[in-house]
């Protein structure tokens, strides 16, 4: 029988919590910074600044951290469990400005859904994903 030291479980378990279940991405543009919110399996979430525009990115200490109500964090769950495979979701296309435009994703489990800044096309799992999604990024900014 193997045995392992308690303290490894504990950090394999630490580990494994801080995996997020969701990424919500923004791109950004060529004049706009883009972002990243990781989202874990306790519903909360990290934002991270990516590079893009022609300024760099402020320097960030700490990522800012948000804790989504426990209702929102149940809904987008279950909602992006019910538009799996992301993959299947189907691609809803607008126009963007070449210096403006930037796209914004849900990244789960090695897949990806369509741009969602496009709308829903009428498709009731991306409707409530954009709906979820914009939620959770009003959180990293308020009153806006």
């Amino acid at each position: 029988m193997l045995r392992v030291p308690v303290i490894f479980l504990v950090l394999a378990a630490g580990l494994a919590a801080a995996e997020p279940v969701a990424t919500i991405v923004n791109s950004g543009s060529t004049n706009r910074a883009g972002f990243r919110i990781a989202v874990d399996a306790q519903g909360n979430a990290e934002l991270t600044a990516t590079p893009g525009g022609l300024r760099a990115p402020r320097e960030q200490n700490k990522p800012p951290e948000q804790t989504i109500p426990s209702a929102l964090f149940k809904s987008f769950r279950a909602d992006l469990d019910a538009a799996k495979p992301l993959v299947s979701l189907p691609e809803v296309h607008c126009m963007k400005s070449a210096s403006f435009g930037s796209r914004l994703t849900v990244e789960a489990a090695a897949e990806q859904t369509p741009d969602l800044s496009c709308g829903d096309g009428g498709n009731t799992a991306i409707r409530n994903l954009i709906r979820d999604v914009n939620e959770i990024i009003a959180l990293f900014a308020p009153g806006r």
